[in-house]
């Protein structure tokens, strides 16, 4: 009786010691728009050095996607990402592939119809096929520019492999800011990634809505407090769109301020 006791007690006390050594930490990725102009062995290298797990949001597909992907897996990183536009064409498999087991195809929505919404239903169902995910991208002037609207059209395009893509930019551009954790809760269950930078809580432009991560008014920890508490799984992104200066020198300050933040979550 004692021994099992004493079993009973050890395995108490390594679920205790596997909860405390667990930690929020999501993979974090530089979107492309922040990288400088150097060839893709150059990019990994940068950011591999910097602490980064890859990069993400890259435009276009393809051959030229698939020499990037190479570069990054030979230097241990990883290419996340493309950002591409919902037509009334679904996106073709060659587009994407190389980002097949594990990549995602961000997707924007600039007009809105029948013919899209089942051209979208097509596309989530191709990159399925691909064990590669679909992500709604809500953006600021589209016909899909806040979360809602992106819950409204993942309802109607009914696919499993459809999720969404908050970021945070383009949601303080169009929705209020205390509506930030109630947002996330609704869309938890399919939130598939997640965007952050630096923004001023009173933003009105991309100049202030879109600066390196230790700047801005808006606390950082606030949103990845909020996605703790979700348990989210996914991947951060970090936006860097038109933000000025020297960009290898943005990025070194985006990821201290990123491990800043997540050692006061712990």
């Amino acid at each position: 009786m004692k021994r099992i006791i004493i079993h009973v007690y050890l395995f108490l006390i390594l679920c205790i010691t596997a909860g405390a050594d667990e930690t929020f930490r999501p993979e974090f990725y530089a979107f492309f728009n922040g990288m400088p102009d150097m060839s893709y062995d150059d990019e990994a290298r940068m950011l591999k050095e910097l602490g980064y797990n890859g990069i993400s949001q890259i435009y276009g597909g393809g051959e030229q996607l698939e020499q990037r992907v190479i570069a990054y897996r030979n230097n241990g990183l990883k290419v996340l990402s493309v950002y591409l536009e919902a037509t009334e064409t679904p996106i073709e498999a060659n587009l994407v592939k190389a980002l097949a087991n594990g990549g995602m195809i961000e997707l924007t929505v600039k007009k809105l119809t029948p013919e899209v919404i089942e051209s979208i239903r097509q596309t989530a169902e191709m990159a399925s096929q691909l064990n590669i995910r679909v992500a709604l991208y809500p953006h600021h002037g589209f016909a899909v520019a806040t979360m809602p609207q992106a819950i409204d059209l993942l309802e109607k395009v009914n696919h499993s492999n459809l999720g969404l893509m908050f970021n945070l930019c383009h949601f303080l551009k169009n929705e209020k800011a205390e509506s930030l954790e109630s947002i996330l809760e609704k869309s938890a269950s399919r939130l598939f990634s997640v965007s952050t930078c630096g923004a001023d809580l009173d933003g009105k432009d991309w100049g202030s809505l879109i600066q390196t991560l230790d700047k801005g008014t808006f606390p950082q920890k606030r949103l990845l407090d909020a996605l703790k508490k979700l348990d989210f799984k996914g991947p951060v992104g970090l936006q860097c769109y038109a933000v000025k200066g020297d960009k290898r020198s943005n990025l070194k300050e985006s990821i201290k301020a990123w491990e800043t933040v997540l050692a006061e979550l712990q």
